[in-house]
């Protein structure tokens, strides 16, 4: 079987990529840098004895040739689990500052995903088997002055994942959607956060065990499930006075 992780070249994606390949499935790793690519690809196949290819792409552009995506796959075993932990954040990113910034933090953090599962959906469909796992953040529990765009753009991906789950509901086809806190890696909102920040390897040791789980939505850490509830009941009065 094979695993396509979109973002494999850093942090959380990276991580996937190696827990992947730790059991034994072939690998394409898609990222914007194809040399830090072919670094991780050649360390896998290296350690794993796994199959690797590497491709290019940049989610946040318009025109991504996606049908690039078909020709890595061809010739491997079916695909199994399509991993998306890819993320876009820019410290422009309020309302008004910048069009072209909310552009590219729409693209990658949501348009580029969604049309990206959108083409493979099919081919797992027709596998009859697989897994979808897709990342959303604790910044799209509720729309605030910094991280605009990213934050619409992730809560409208966590509508569009379940559309897809609902979709694929008679097959088994698994849908997850992972939302995520401030993990150690160098996309934190902020150089501080309020909360540690989460180890990503763990979180891909949670990702590669949960492979066949039908669990819709789940938390990392799981005390961010009851912040964001109260975070996105708080009386607007209130919450109008906040700054983070």
């Amino acid at each position: 079987m094979t695993a396509l992780v979109i973002g494999a070249s850093s942090g959380l994606g990276r991580a996937l990529a190696e827990r992947m390949a730790a059991r034994g499935l072939a690998v394409v790793l898609v990222a914007r840098d194809e040399r830090d690519l072919r670094a991780v690809a050649a360390d896998l196949a290296l350690r794993y004895d796994v199959s690797t290819r590497v491709l290019a792409l940049d989610l946040a552009r318009d025109d991504v040739p996606l049908e690039r995506i078909d020709a890595a796959l061809d010739g491997l075993p079916p695909l199994r689990d399509l991993l998306l932990p890819i993320g876009l954040v820019d410290e422009h990113d309020e309302p008004g500052r910048s069009a072209e910034v909310l552009r590219s933090l729409a693209n990658a953090n949501f348009v580029g995903v969604a049309r990206v599962v959108d083409r493979l959906l099919p081919r797992l469909l027709a596998t009859g088997h697989g897994r979808i796992a897709a990342f959303s953040s604790i910044a799209a529990a509720r729309g605030r002055t910094r991280n605009a765009g990213y934050a619409a753009a992730k809560r409208a991906l966590e509508s569009y994942l379940e559309s897809v789950r609902h979709a694929s509901a008679t097959s088994d086809v698994r849908v997850q959607t992972y939302v995520v806190g401030y993990l150690d890696t160098g996309m934190a909102f902020t150089n501080r956060t309020p909360l540690p920040k989460a180890s990503p390897e763990r979180l891909a040791d949670i990702v590669a065990r949960q492979g066949d789980a039908d669990f819709g939505r789940r938390y990392y850490p799981s005390y961010w499930r009851p912040l964001c509830f109260v975070l996105r009941w708080l009386p607007w009065r209130v919450y109008r006075t906040l700054r983070f």
